[in-house]
């Protein structure tokens, strides 16, 4: 019988279900119109209509293949969405796609040319102003910067370009609709600082799929880059966007190289490189590899969908990046990655967008001064709002750095908002190399935000905190380093926040991910299932729920400090003790692992504040909170802050 055990195999690892739309958005004509949209699944599926004008066949599958999206003639005087949905068997996996369809034209809104032969669907544009061929692409690139605000061209065939090498357009300021058409098999050499396909957009560039032949894979050629000596400014497909983009695809690789140093800071983006006015990019979507060389000697920053957005009012909203953003040149300056967008610097909103790539940076020679890493953003500023964004890549870094590696933000700064984001992406600092015990190196990651710092004035001159709510991490997040630094945040790990600082509110969030932390030093080391160290000034915790294991270890166990909620609750090592952290209403129900048995607990490892009315559930160091224990396992026993009305969490 137990060689007949031992012979037994092993039993299969359960993949995942996975099911992915080749594109998250359809615009379709008035007379209706039948579309093929690729599937991307590894199985069994069914695909379903919200509305009955659509039609899609077929209705069931398995694995990789095209569906027919059909959509009736809409005869109403109104445009109208309906939305595609196909499903997984078991129903875990999922993936949208939105149709639009135009309104019935009961006259021509160009009485002067009603029938436009060359562009039937759309009788606003003149008959000279469409696109069909690579011949009459590539006239009007070389005119494009001659057109006037507002005039109108449509994209009206697919246009293989035939590998052509093309210069970039330095302005747009009309409207290009791309109709749902496909321009590809182009390279673009810029002679300019600035590097695109499209140096500066004021206009409006809308429903295109650049740099593939089928709008489910990069056709192998599509490139921008710089001429030989130029670059060094921001890169993308757009350098510098101004105007808006809708419902834009790329796949197009974008090559930045550092031949010049113009200053100030850079930005290189998939799609956009820098934005500095209010401007709108909506509904678009990155595949494209980024390809960074030469020695970076300014401030940087990057982004699948753009790379720094450093206005008030620009929107990006409902994007997608789908591609790996991996990273190895030198850096001398900060670095700033973002799935989504590397930095801001004004009231930005980010709203619906989600990362699915990889993000990390892998690099000997580190930025000198710091560097931020998140799933949509590295460092945001003055008033930018996340909210509604998802991340499911892996986002890491494996450098001797002061770094913020999160899901969602690397760094949340001067009165910003992170509300209602997922990350389910596996977050991870594993450093090989000890840190240089001389040098201010520190280090935290987290399932949402790395670090919040700094609070910002409004017009009247009144405080704006940070807030962080409503948020869910299902991600793991793990921290590795050797480190005995001098500077005061140390090594932290944390399923929401790994660092709240000042003027911040974490509320209603909820950890499920488990959280490890080690320091293979004699250092301090901080792990908590909601934040790893609130510290400094004014920082409230209300209603959060932590479900997933905390675990925190150091070569001595000397420093090690761990929390359900709360790893360090109002101390900030070598400086004044803080009491203004609170904690009210907050539960864990995971299990806590720390060998400090004077700073472990269910809710607070080490408090210096005040916890009112928390849950204490879970387990602390094997042994699981009960009635008779919530006094001596809620908060380790170095805590000399309050804790009262703590009940045993069910």
């Amino acid at each position: 019988m137990f060689a007949v055990a031992a012979c037994e195999p092993n039993k299969p690892v359960e993949t995942p279900s996975s099911v992915e739309l080749g594109t998250r958005t359809l615009s379709i004509s008035a007379d209706g119109e039948t579309k093929s949209v690729a599937v991307t699944a590894n199985c069994e599926w069914t695909a379903s209509s919200s509305v009955q004008w659509i039609t899609v066949a077929p209705a069931t599958g398995n694995g990789n293949t095209t569906i027919s999206v059909i959509v009736s003639e809409n005869e109403g005087a109104e445009a109208r969405d309906g939305k595609v949905t196909v499903t997984s068997k078991d129903t875990k996996a999922s993936s949208e796609l939105l149709v639009a369809q135009a309104a019935k034209k009961t006259t021509p809104d160009n009485p002067d040319n009603p029938d436009n032969p060359d562009n039937p669907d759309n009788p606003d544009v003149p008959a000279g102003n469409t696109i069909k061929t690579a011949a009459e692409l590539s006239e009007f690139i070389g005119n494009a910067a001659t057109v006037p605000a507002d005039e109108e061209w449509s994209i009206t065939a697919d246009i293989d370009c035939g590998g052509t090498t093309i210069a970039p357009i330095p302005s747009w300021a009309g409207i290009l609709d791309g109709k749902g058409h496909k321009i590809y098999n182009f390279v673009v050499e810029s002679a300019d600082s600035r590097t695109g396909l499209i140096l500066a957009n004021t206009g409006t560039i809308k429903n295109i799929v650049f740099g593939s032949s089928d709008g489910t894979k990069y056709d192998g050629k599509s490139a921008i880059k710089p001429a030989s000596g130029s670059g060094g400014n921001h890169a993308g497909l757009v350098a510098d966007n101004q105007g808006t983009l809708e419902n834009v695809v790329t796949f197009v690789t974008v090559n930045y190289e550092a031949n010049t140093d113009p200053g100030g800071r850079f930005g290189i983006g998939g799609l956009v490189g820098n934005s500095s006015v209010a401007s709108n990019i909506l509904s678009c979507t990155n595949h494209a590899t980024i390809n960074a060389s030469g020695e970076i000697t300014q401030e940087g920053a990057i982004g699948g969908i753009i790379g720094f957005a450093q206005a008030n009012n620009i929107v990006v909203k409902d994007c997608v990046n789908a591609a790996d953003l991996v990273f190895t040149i030198p850096m001398k300056k900060v670095l700033m990655i973002g799935g989504i967008c590397g930095r801001t610097n004004g009231e930005v909103l980010f709203d619906g967008c989600e990362n699915k790539g990889n993000v990390s940076y892998d690099q000997a020679e580190a930025p000198s001064t710091w560097m931020a890493i998140g799933g949509i953003g590295g460092v945001y500023y003055n008033g930018t709002v996340v909210k509604n964004c998802k991340n499911s890549g892996a986002i890491s870094t494996n450098i001797v750095h002061s770094s913020r590696v999160a899901g969602i933000l690397g760094t949340l700064n001067s009165g910003g908002r992170v509300e209602n984001c997922q990350n389910s992406g596996e977050i991870s600092a594993i450093i090989p190399e000890p840190f240089d015990p001389s040098v201010k190196l520190w280090l935290t990651a987290s399932g949402i935000v790395g670090l919040q710092e700094k609070d910002s004035k409004d017009a009247e001159g009144n405080n704006r905190r940070n807030y962080i709510i409503g948020n869910t991490n299902t991600g793991a997040v793990k921290v590795v380093a050797e480190s005995v630094t001098p500077h005061n945040n140390k090594i932290s790990g944390a399923g929401i926040i790994g660092i709240g600082c000042l003027d911040v509110e974490v509320s209603n969030n909820t950890n499920k991910g488990a959280i490890s932390v080690e320091n293979k030093a004699a250092g301090d080391a901080f792990c908590g299932g909601i934040m790893a160290m609130a510290i400094v000034t004014d920082v409230k915790m209300e209603g959060n729920v932590n479900e997933g294991a905390v675990s925190c270890k150091t070569s001595d166990d000397a420093k090690s400090c761990a929390g359900g909620v709360v790893a360090d609750a109002g101390r900030y090592p070598d400086k004044s003790d803080v009491t203004t952290v609170t904690v009210t209403g907050d539960k864990n129900i995971g299990a806590v692992t720390c060998a400090n048995t004077a700073m472990v607990g269910s809710i607070a490892g080490l408090n210096l504040g005040t916890l009112t009315n928390c849950l204490a559930g879970g387990s602390v160091n094997g042994t699981a909170l009960a009635n008779e224990n919530l006094g001596t396992l809620t908060q380790g026993a170095a805590s000399s802050g309050t804790a009262t009305g703590t009940t045993l969490a069910k």
